[in-house]
């Protein structure tokens, strides 16, 4: 029993010391940011929805839906998160 309760704190450990954010909060971020940038002055951002590329990657893949003023846009948009920092692009 005693062997069961050490394993179960440890296993508990190592899962509360992953901070990395959730793909939902990480798309909330990007969005914040790209706010934030020079681009997105006469742009509404309608959605982002990111796709972590793989359980070990610190890439995401995400789709882009904008509403500018000629029309609704989709666009494709690159992630890279390693758990402190964020970086974005928009692929073309």
């Amino acid at each position: 029993m005693k062997k069961y309760l050490i394993l179960f704190f440890a296993v508990f450990a190592i899962a509360a010391c992953d901070s990395r954010l959730s793909t939902n909060d990480l798309s909330q971020v990007v969005v914040d940011n790209m706010y934030e940038s020079e681009f997105f002055t006469d742009i509404e951002i309608d959605s982002l929805i990111l796709t972590r590329d793989s359980a070990e990657s610190n890439k995401y893949t995400g789709i882009l839906t904008t509403n500018e003023p000629y029309g609704t846009y989709v666009y494709t948009v690159a992630v890279t998160y390693d758990g402190e920092n964020m970086t974005w692009q928009i692929v073309e």
